[in-house]
């Protein structure tokens, strides 16, 4: 098919080719809108009208001397000669032509001549030019300083409930753009001329401004305390601002903000790098602590590896992620070298040890404290186990408790168990460099330990077992029975070995929890060997007093004649002399039992000590007598005689007087179950002296030769007056006979509770009595008719006379009763 032709107009062709044009591009559209302002500008603040008219006087005379020229036949001469020779040949012109004039038309003729002078000289015309061209940009800057812009306030309330608004008018300040970038030049071909194309803005992302810190409070002339200290609260809470929103950028996106921890990082050192102004001690501090909650939530439950993408191909996706992952691993590598860095200050001789180095070391220790316990198997915390460890023996004592509990709780969450046995043993090689000559907190933090149900000996029995299932297995299969049979007995012994094998992660974990333990006792084995009088002495018998349990058999001989070494030849305190004891019954009552040991000695240390603890400071060491009451009065009261055991309980309620209210419950609480596993303490409720040989003494320091049983418990009767209502009810039950049943027994929820609930139930160091004291009950008070009281007995009758007297003479007289006592007195 041929194409038809087809004519169109020129308006139409014109009107189409004008829709067809290009768009205009944003630099030209706001080219031609400051254009149309200057021209707006201009009219309205044009020329005045002086102006105006001497510039119409000016049209007129041109138009007069157009006229006349064409009237002379001179308009086209003039027209067709140069614009060089134009001054020339008009003056030539304009003589010959005043030659023919007179009047006003030669005036007016000389009048443009002298115009047209003036108007050829060039260079006046452009200095004029130049002066009104700063005439404009002055008047526009000065029209935009005064520009101003309406602001709403706050509203008010009047005291007839109106809410009024407010505004007010402050100078307009216009933000400074962000400059365009220019895009970058595309390279054509050799032959072909460079073409540069049009920049167009590129917005930045809305937080870099922020980031980079480029809008600083300006200084100000500081001239009072006043001033200073509010321009450091406004730089607070301006770096506060600046903190919370690159903290919240990171958090949002962190594949694409990795950058922004640097500048995180000036904040926490002592100058800014880029700007060379101090650091405030709280943005530093607000910087560190802002660091690790954001790696606390961004950071990965595992252990990141390294792969080298260059050598092996990987997707899209795990290279994003590859690419993540150790860009975050540089940088939290990074954080934890400056924070290493701030602690290393304090301790390194010759370290800077300012109050402020001090301080922000502390931060440093507990936020790598925070970042072990939320990760505790992400990669370098090996490397922050082993500071921390280090940090346990420096000479603060608010970093060496903030380890010290970071520790306890470690080793209470851990399920793995791999990272508490390396500490521990980074903690032995710590003890054993400094040869035992370090603080305390080093030997307390074990006491958070989980090995409480560990068996040694697990081991050796599992082989054992292990190996009888194995023979008899194996002589199953060489028998000679019948086909079924045999096959059912080794389906039986087939079923057992597998439930042996399934708890190979039950073994490995008992392995682990075996190895601490070991290294553990090696630490308190070495301290009591080698240097009995160190410091950690009180710890390391606490922490026998608690993992004595798990001792190897073959230790405990050994180990109780050392602890009755150091009871004997030491100067311990009673604290010491008390988890010595603890350990050693401890032991006694366990495997122990087959030891031919006479522990007398050691019942009269502890008979000895009972009555250190009171209602003091000391209160809570009764923790540790109860737990040693246990021990005797409970699991060896087979093994004391009845003099021994009449002696305790005596002693043990006669400490009861002097302490606090859950202290005497606890006590009542261990006499009360005393009683029920015995029979033999019923003679202690009767009060008929004549059944015991001898008088009691409550002063001789050996319960076996007190004569307890000649006493009686006469503490009861104190205590069933106690200002306490559980106190009072138990003291009663026990005075009883400690009655399952009927008159003076106890309730179920108090009667069910052991010795050691009773103490912390009703402990009231947190001010909270228990059971809550009632309110009084609300009553009007009696108001009571009072009588007079008389010194004198004959004044009663003197004072009734005179009234009688007076009330019969206003009678008589008929007027108000008036009287002067004083001189009515005086005349009788």
């Amino acid at each position: 098919m041929g194409t038809k032709k087809v004519k169109i107009s020129s308006v139409k062709r014109a009107a189409h080719l004008k829709s067809k044009k290009a768009p205009l591009s944003k630099q030209q559209q706001q080219k031609i809108k400051q254009k149309r302002e200057q021209l707006t500008s201009k009219r309205e603040n044009g020329q005045n009208i002086f102006s105006q008219k001497a510039h119409k006087r000016d049209n007129l005379a041109q138009r007069k001397k157009h006229n006349k020229q064409q009237s002379l036949g001179l308009h086209r001469e003039l027209n067709a000669d140069d614009d060089d020779d134009d001054d020339v040949g008009g003056d030539q012109l304009l003589d010959n032509v005043a030659d023919m004039l007179d009047g006003d038309d030669l005036a007016l003729l000389q009048a443009n001549k002298r115009k047209r002078k003036a108007k050829a000289d060039p260079v006046e015309e452009q200095q004029q030019s130049v002066g009104l061209e700063m005439a404009y940009t002055t008047a526009s800057k000065k029209e935009q300083a005064a520009q101003k812009i309406k602001v709403n306030l706050l509203p008010i309330k009047s005291r007839d409930g109106e809410i009024i608004t407010r505004t007010t008018e402050v100078d307009y300040v216009p933000k400074p753009k962000r400059k365009a970038v220019a895009e970058e030049e595309q390279e054509v071909d050799a032959e072909e001329d460079e073409n540069e194309e049009d920049s167009d803005e590129v917005f930045e992302d809305s937080d870099d401004d922020i980031v980079n810190d480029e809008a600083p409070v300006p200084k100000q002339k500081l001239v009072s305390t006043t001033d200073l200290l509010i321009a450091r609260q406004q730089e607070i809470e301006r770096q506060k601002y600046r903190i919370g929103i690159i903290c919240s950028g990171i958090l949002e996106k962190p594949e694409d903000k990795m950058r922004n921890f640097n500048a995180l990082y000036e904040l926490m050192n002592d100058v800014n790098p880029e700007t060379g102004i101090p650091n405030l001690f709280a943005v530093r501090k607000l910087a560190m602590i802002s660091i690790t909650e954001i790696f606390k939530d961004i950071l990965p439950e595992y252990r990141v590896g390294q792969i080298d993408t260059k050598m092996q191909t990987v997707r899209k996706a795990t290279l994003e992620r590859v690419t993540f992952e150790n860009a975050l691993l540089q940088q939290f590598k990074k954080f934890l070298q400056k924070l290493e860095h701030l602690t290393a200050q304090v301790n390194k001789r010759g370290g800077q040890k300012t109050p402020q180095a001090i301080k922000i070391a502390a931060v440093a220790v507990q936020c790598m404290c925070d970042l072990l316990l939320s990760h505790p198997y992400f990669n370098y915390v090996q490397n922050i186990a082993q500071l921390l460890v280090y940090m346990l023996n420096c000479n603060y004592g608010t970093m060496r408790v903030a380890v010290n509990q970071c520790f306890r709780t470690l080793f209470s969450n851990d399920k793995k168990l791999d990272m508490t046995l390396f500490v521990v043993r980074r903690i032995n090689h710590l003890i054993k460099s400094k040869q035992n000559n370090v603080h305390v907190e080093c030997i307390t933090c074990m006491m958070g330990l989980k090995i409480k149900h560990v068996n040694l000996d697990a081991e050796k029995e599992n082989e054992l077992k292990q190996k009888k299932l194995e023979s008899h297995r194996q002589r199953l299969l060489s028998l000679s029975k019948k086909e079924r049979k045999r096959r059912k007995k080794l389906t039986e012994v087939n079923k057992e070995l597998e439930e042996t094998r399934a708890e190979e992660n039950k073994q490995t974990k008992h392995h682990k929890l075996t190895e601490i333990i070991k290294m553990v006792f090696t630490i308190y084995f070495r301290v009591l060997k080698n240097d009995p009088t160190s410091r950690v002495l009180s710890a390391i018998l606490e922490g026998l007093a608690e993992f004595a349990h798990v001792i190897n058999l073959e230790f405990f001989a050994d180990l109780i004649d050392v602890l009755n070494r150091i009871l004997e030849e030491q100067d311990l305190g009673y604290r010491e002399q008390l988890h010595c004891i603890q350990t050693i019954f401890v032991i006694l009552s366990g495997q122990g039992e087959v030891l031919n040991i006479d522990p007398i000695r050691f019942y009269q240390h502890f008979y000895r000590n009972m009555l250190v603890v009171h209602a003091g400071k000391n209160h809570e060491d009764f923790a540790i007598i109860l737990r040693t009451l246990d021990e005797v009065l409970v699991k060896r009261r087979r093994n004391m005689s009845q003099q021994r055991l009449m002696a305790f309980v005596k002693r043990l309620l006669t400490g009861s007087l002097h302490l606090l209210h859950n202290g005497t419950l606890a006590t009542l609480g261990t006499i009360k179950q005393t009683f029920q596993l015995t029979s033999v303490l019923d003679a202690l409720l009767d009060t008929d002296t004549t059944i015991g040989s001898g008088r009691y003494d409550p002063e001789l320091e050996d319960p076996e030769y007190c004569n307890a049983a000649s006493t009686c418990l006469y503490e009861l009767t104190l205590l069933a007056r106690h200002y306490h209502p559980t106190v009072r009810r138990m003291a009663s039950h026990i005075a009883n006979g400690v009655p399952a049943s009927g008159e003076g027994a106890l309730p179920t929820d108090i009667g069910k509770l052991n010795a050691h609930e009773l103490f912390a139930q009703y402990d009231s160091t947190q001010m909270a009595f228990n059971p809550t004291i009632p309110l009084p009950k609300q009553g009007e008070p009696k108001l009571k008719r009072g009588r007079h009281m008389y010194l004198r007995s004959d004044f009663k009758q003197h004072y009734g006379k005179i009234l009688k007297d007076a009330r019969t003479k206003r009678i008589k007289s008929k007027e108000v009763l008036q009287m002067d006592f004083l001189s009515e007195l005086t005349k009788h």
